[in-house]
């Protein structure tokens, strides 16, 4: 199979090498394109060239890419599956089509791949175009990841293999699924799993609750020591509609990766709404998986850039892993059913996660959650009809701390809502004074 693949990469490289110097591509014999070496990848799902064209390649790019790839699907020298893609990857043009089945390698083991690296927060994810093991691991450089896929896409395999791994490294696992259980059913029985799988808002709250709890524990005894945490969420779509759920993993995101409290967030819609609209979530999570996802945002969201296209990927398994500086194409290795079956031998720690109490965020430092104080200046800036700008000068001229843009329209949105039921309740806010009226007590 690794021969035939080999030869259909040189037919195409020499047909597009040809067509390129001739002229064809261009539709000019004057203006020939100059390509100066092309080398050929044999990868598990797709065969590539990467193409040095020195300062040719912008007019070799646009001449494969037009009409939708028309001049590319040409070349291509044999049945490809999916859609070919081409575009820039540092100074070549990369041109990508996905074998057909009888040349694809779909399934590939991790027990084929060697042993778990060394190392808290490291997992064998798959192997890449040149048939090396790819290793990818929670850092400083990664402290979050994202794994991204649609239906058949490969991410419950992905997920399923990176925390069977990660238990066997002494990290700890805080586990989550959005979708009642459906993807880490039965994970709770690894090793170093802290409590119970939450399938549910309320049990997700109370698990995000205890890592938060745990973080601010490590850096209040400056705990350097403790085995890393690894909270992971599947379909975390599912979970953002409520605010306290967005707070804490906002808070972990954000001030984790120095108490070694790192996230692992899954979802089959890679879009900022799937982080609760919080940019902070996602700008954090900058290591991803991305498997195949539905169209052209969601792979940019997925990838963390316009190119390579997530959405062109093949499904079962074919990926890109995307690390700071680094994008890779792998497939995705996974763990049998009885290889997993030997490890589903342990307990919770916990037989229950401590009951959550929302205060508890807002007594943190820098919290998300609004103040009083700032709940009733959004009032008072509502009875005024005043806009964000003002509303931010209020806060600082009462000496209170300003904030972004979308938490100011967010706390303005609240205020007006406020203002409308207080006002439905025979209430009264006087704007020149500041002061309310009314004969009982403010219901704040």
């Amino acid at each position: 199979m690794a021969d035939r693949r080999d030869e259909l990469l040189d037919t195409w490289a020499a047909a597009l090498d040809k067509a390129a110097r001739a002229g064809a591509l261009t539709g000019d014999v004057l203006k020939p394109i100059y390509v100066r070496a092309i080398d050929t990848i044999a990868g598990p799902r797709a065969g590539a060239l990467e193409i040095d064209a020195g300062l040719d390649a912008g007019r070799l790019l646009r001449a494969l890419t037009a009409d939708s790839g028309a001049v590319l699907r040409q070349f291509v020298s044999w049945p490809f599956t999916g859609e070919p893609a081409c575009y820039m990857t540092g100074r070549y043009v990369r041109c990508e089509a996905g074998w057909p089945d009888a040349l694809a390698e779909k399934s590939i083991r991790l027990s084929d791949l060697g042993l778990h690296p060394n190392g808290s927060g490291r997992w064998v994810a798959g192997k890449n175009e040149h048939g090396q093991t790819v290793t990818l691991g929670l850092s400083d450089h990664a402290a979050h990841f994202g794994v991204f896929g649609t239906t058949g896409s490969g991410k419950s395999v992905a997920i399923r293999s990176l925390v069977s791994q990660l238990a066997g490294s002494g990290d700890r696992l805080i586990l989550v699924d959005g979708k009642f259980g459906e993807g880490l059913r039965n994970l709770d029985h690894l090793s170093g799993v802290v409590g119970p799988l939450a399938v549910d808002v309320e049990s997700a709250r109370a698990a995000l609750g205890w890592a938060l709890a745990e973080m601010t524990r490590r850096y209040e005894a400056h705990d350097a020591a403790a085995p890393r945490a690894v909270v992971v969420v599947d379909e975390v779509q599912e979970l953002i509609s409520d605010p306290a759920i967005v707070e804490l993993l906002r808070r972990i995101a954000a001030q984790g990766r120095a108490a070694r409290v790192s996230l692992v967030l899954a979802t089959q819609h890679p879009t900022t709404a799937a982080f609760g609209g919080d940019p902070t979530i996602k700008r954090n999570v900058t290591g991803r998986i991305a498997l195949r996802v539905a169209d052209a945002k969601s792979s940019e969201v997925a990838i963390g850039q316009s190119t390579p296209r997530a959405d062109w990927l093949l499904g079962a398994g074919d990926a890109y892993a995307v690390v700071p500086g680094a994008v890779q194409r792998l497939q995705i290795a996974y763990v049998g059913r009885n290889e997993l079956d030997r490890l589903l031998v342990g307990s919770p720690m916990l037989t229950a996660w401590p009951e959550f109490h929302a205060e508890a965020i807002g007594q943190l430092p820098g919290s998300g959650w609004p103040s009083g104080a700032e709940v009733g200046a959004s009032i008072l800036s509502a009875s005024r009809g005043e806009g964000r700008v003002k509303f931010n000068r209020a806060l600082t001229g009462a000496g209170l701390p300003g904030m972004s843009p979308e938490r100011a329209v967010k706390l303005l949105g609240l205020g007006r809502g406020a203002l409308a039921w207080l006002t439905s309740q025979g209430a009264s806010v006087r704007s020149d004074d500041d002061t309310y009226t009314d004969d009982d007590e403010m219901p704040l």
